[in-house]
């Protein structure tokens, strides 16, 4: 099963406090993976705010560098989460907008000069004012 794996670390960024670790187990279970060694590999940060969510892309590059290409995945759990509730009505969706295309600008960067992939989760709204 683990054949073929040539390791890497996760960075888990939480917005909205629903990461469970005890989610790992049957998923670890299932591909015959050491859950404890598993969690060992996954750094998890809560992100308070949206700004706090763009600072702690900042800070992620400090530990990019400092594991030295170990970091496979950055996981964003949800990206407009915090977004949404910070720029609330459609007099703040440019502002949103911006500040969203930014954290997603250096995500990329980032991604691109340290060699991972990003994934993001996000909830559909069909009023964009965040109703």
């Amino acid at each position: 099963p683990t054949e073929g794996y040539s390791g890497g670390r996760v960075i888990y960024i939480d917005t909205e406090g629903t990461f469970r670790p005890d989610r790992l187990k049957p998923i670890c279970e299932r591909f015959e993976v050491d859950v404890e060694a598993a969690l060992e590999n996954v750094f998890y940060v809560k992100a308070l705010n949206s700004e706090h969510q763009r600072e702690l892309l900042d800070n992620m590059a400090g530990l990019l560098v400092e594991q030295g290409g170990c970091i496979k995945l950055v996981i964003v759990d949800s990206i407009m989460a915090l977004f949404r509730t910070d720029y609330q009505g459609r007099g703040e969706l440019q502002a949103r907008q911006m500040a969203l295309g930014q954290f997603l600008k250096r995500l990329h960067q980032l991604s691109m000069e340290f060699n991972f992939a990003a994934i993001m989760t996000n909830q559909m709204t069909s009023d964009p004012s965040g109703g």
